[in-house]
C-alpha cells in the first residue's frame, strides 16, 4: 500500500505540477510577496477540497465518470464541456512544453508545431507500451521533473550570485528576490483575481480528470495524505520558479548593460537583450498585467543566460527540460484521462479514443504557431477556468453523494463569481483575439444547455 500511495502521489503531482507553476504563478509570488502567497492558499485549499471530493465520488461509488454523471447526478451533458476544455488544455500545454524543448536545441518558433506533434506521439506511444504500468511510468517522469526543477533553481541562484556584480543589476536582482518574502507589497483587485484563477488552472480543475482518477484509486488509499504531499510540492516548486525568475533578472540586466558597452556586439543584439530584461522587469513588478501577456516571459530566461553566464548550456537545458517534463506528465495524463472519458461517452476502443484525443491536441498545438490563434486559445482557460471548475463540481450536489452540500454550494458560488469577473475582463479587453478567446470559452458551456435532450435520448 505504501508503494501505491507513493505512486498515486506522484501521478497526481505529475498532473498538478505543470507548466503553469513556471509560467504564471511566480509572477504573483514576486509582485505580491507573502501577502499574495497567503491569499493563494485559499484557492489552493478550495481546489484541494474539490479534487478530494471529486475523486472520492467515483472511488466510493465505483462508477466511471459518465455513469456517475448520468445515473447519479443526471447531468450527462457536463462531460462534453469537460472533454472540450481538456482538449484545449492539452493543446496549450503541448505547445508551451515544446517551446521549452525548442529553446534547448536553439530552434526557432516555426519548429514548435513539429515538436508538439512529436511530443503527443511520444506520449501516446508511452501509454501504449506502458500498458498496465502507466502509473509507474508517470511517477518516474514526475520525480525527474521535480529534481530537475529544484536543481535548475539552485544552480541559477549560485551562478547569479557569483557573476552579477554591476551595482544596478545587483539592485534589481536583490529587489526581486526580497519581494518574494516581503509582507509590505500592495495588492490589487485585478491582480488577485488573476492569481486566484491561475491557481485553479495550475491545479487542473475543469477537465474532469479527478473523477477518472478516483475510479481506479484503491479503496484503502487515503487521498487526503496524497493531496497533502501534492499541496506541499506545489508550494515548493512555485517558490523555486519565482526565485529562478528573480535571480535571472539580475543576469538579464547585467547582460544587456555589458552588451551596450561592448562595441563588438551589434546594436540590434543589445536592444534584444534590453527588451528581454524589460519583459522580465514588467513580469516581476506589474501585478495588473494580464497573465496572457506575461505567459511567454519565462522563455526570455534562456536567451538572457545564453552566452552571458558560466555553464549556460547546462543551466538552460536543466531549466527547460524541467519545464518540458512538467508539461509531458500533464500531457500524458490528459491524453489517458481524455481517452477514458471519450471511450465511455462514444463507446470507442482504447486505441480509437487515444487517437482522437491526440489528434485534436495536435491540431490545437499546431495552430498556436499563429500569434492571434495562440492568444485565443491561451485566453480560454484564463477566462472560463473558474466557470468550468464550477460546472465540474456541480455533480457533487447530488443527494446520493455524501459530501457537505453547503460547502460545495459555497465553493461553487465563489467559482461562479470569479468566472464572471474573468469573463468580463476578457470580453472588455482591447484586443480582438482576447475577446474571441472568451467567446470560445463560453461556447464550451453550450452542451450544458442540452442536458435535458441527452437524458431523454438515453431513455
Amino acid at each position: 500500500m505504501r508503494k501505491i500511495s507513493f505512486l498515486m502521489a506522484f501521478l497526481i503531482a505529475g498532473y498538478v505540477l505543470g507548466i503553469w507553476n513556471f509560467l504564471v504563478l511566480p509572477k504573483y509570488y514576486i509582485t505580491f510577496g507573502l501577502k499574495g502567497f497567503l491569499i493563494s492558499l485559499l484557492p489552493m485549499l478550495v481546489a484541494m477540497f474539490l479534487i478530494y471530493s471529486e475523486a472520492e465520488s467515483t472511488k466510493k461509488t465505483r462508477y466511471l465518470i459518465y455513469e456517475l454523471f448520468f445515473k447519479i447526478a443526471r447531468t450527462p451533458a457536463l462531460i462534453f464541456s469537460l472533454l472540450m476544455f481538456l482538449m484545449i488544455m492539452l493543446g496549450v500545454t503541448t505547445y508551451y512544453s515544446s517551446y521549452g524543448l525548442a529553446l534547448i536545441f536553439g530552434m526557432g518558433s516555426r519548429y514548435i508545431p513539429i515538436l508538439a506533434v512529436g511530443t503527443i506521439l511520444l506520449s501516446v506511444l508511452m501509454l501504449i507500451l506502458a500498458k498496465g504500468r502507466t502509473l509507474e511510468f508517470i511517477s518516474v517522469v514526475s520525480i525527474l521533473f521535480v529534481l530537475f526543477a529544484l536543481a535548475s533553481a539552485f544552480l541559477i541562484r549560485n551562478q547569479a550570485l557569483s557573476m552579477v556584480t554591476a551595482p544596478q543589476a545587483v539592485q534589481y536582482m536583490n529587489s526581486a528576490v526580497s519581494s518574494i518574502t516581503s509582507s509590505d507589497l500592495s495588492l490589487t483587485t485585478r491582480g488577485v483575481l488573476f492569481m486566484v484563477v491561475s491557481v485553479f488552472i495550475s491545479l487542473g480543475l475543469g477537465a474532469g480528470v479527478y473523477y477518472v482518477l478516483g475510479s481506479f484509486t484503491p479503496e484503502e488509499l487515503d487521498l487526503r495524505k496524497v493531496l497533502a504531499a501534492v499541496f506541499v510540492l506545489q508550494i515548493i516548486l512555485s517558490f523555486a520558479a519565482a526565485f529562478t525568475v528573480a535571480y535571472s533578472l539580475g543576469a538579464a540586466y547585467q547582460a544587456y548593460g555589458e552588451a551596450f558597452q561592448n562595441p563588438n556586439i551589434p546594436a540590434d543584439e543589445s536592444m534584444k537583450l534590453f527588451m528581454k530584461f524589460n519583459d522580465l522587469k514588467d513580469y516581476a513588478t506589474d501585478s495588473d498585467k494580464s497573465p496572457m501577456d506575461s505567459i511567454e516571459v519565462f522563455y526570455s530566461i534562456p536567451e538572457v543566460l545564453r552566452g552571458n553566464v558560466p555553464n549556460d548550456t547546462t543551466l538552460i537545458a536543466l531549466l527547460m527540460l524541467s519545464l518540458y517534463l512538467a508539461g509531458l506528465t500533464t500531457i500524458i495524463i490528459l491524453i489517458e484521462m481524455g481517452s477514458q472519458m471519450l471511450s465511455e461517452v462514444m463507446q470507442l476502443g482504447r486505441n480509437q479514443s487515444l487517437g482522437l484525443v491526440s489528434f485534436i491536441g495536435m491540431i490545437v498545438a499546431g495552430a498556436m504557431v499563429v500569434g492571434d490563434i495562440r492568444t485565443m486559445f491561451v485566453v480560454v482557460p484564463f477566462s472560463v477556468a473558474a466557470l468550468m471548475a464550477a460546472v465540474e463540481s456541480y455533480p457533487l450536489l447530488s443527494s446520493e453523494l455524501t459530501h457537505n452540500k453547503a460547502i460545495v454550494s459555497a465553493v461553487m458560488l465563489l467559482l461562479f463569481v470569479s468566472g464572471l469577473a474573468t469573463i468580463y475582463y476578457s470580453l472588455t479587453a482591447p484586443k480582438m483575439p482576447v475577446k474571441i478567446g472568451a467567446v470560445l470559452g463560453l461556447v464550451l458551456l453550450v452542451p450544458v444547455l442540452m442536458n435535458g435532450m441527452l437524458l431523454k435520448a438515453r431513455r
